[in-house]
């Protein structure tokens, strides 16, 4: 899928959990796959695939909604609108990101890219590195603060 970045992206925004993320996104293609037929105009596709993926993602939140406590689904509306109405922020804010982790070091990048690129769990990461899950817990919130604000300045015009 030729937007399949942006649209991820875009869930993230929405889902904390990469599980979600991946569940939620596998039923976003089967829907925008079904329904590509109804789109007018091509040129309008990532702001369709916005519009499909918000509901799914309401849909995913309503079935998950007995097992714990979740986002007001109002302010998950607002959110979700905020974001598909500037695709071109969520390309500006992911080459940001980019650059930002190419100004990490090596051995910190790696973490990053193993915990939320490879989806490897905390525990695993730290049985690998031999270190305690809670000094990977601090690490990767120091490293997730200092990419934020490489970001956040990054995309400050």
């Amino acid at each position: 899928m030729e937007h399949d970045r942006q649209l991820r992206f875009y869930l993230h925004q929405l889902l904390p959990d990469r599980d979600d993320v991946d569940e939620v996104m596998q039923n976003t293609s089967i829907v925008l796959w079904t329904k590509f037929a109804e789109l007018e105009e091509e040129a309008g596709f990532i702001k369709w695939a916005y519009v499909v993926a918000r509901y799914e993602v309401l849909m995913y939140r309503r079935q998950k909604a007995r097992d714990r406590l979740i986002l007001n689904p109002d302010l998950l509306i607002t959110i979700a609108q905020e974001i598909s109405d500037t695709p071109e922020l969520v390309q500006d804010y992911q080459h940001a990101l980019r650059g930002c982790l190419d100004k990490l070091v090596d051995q910190d990048r790696r973490l990053i890219l193993q915990a939320y690129s490879h989806g490897l769990k905390v525990a695993q990461l730290a049985e690998e590195l031999r270190r305690s899950v809670q000094s990977i817990y601090r690490k990767l919130s120091g490293l997730r603060q200092q990419l934020a604000r490489c970001v956040r300045l990054s995309t400050e015009h």
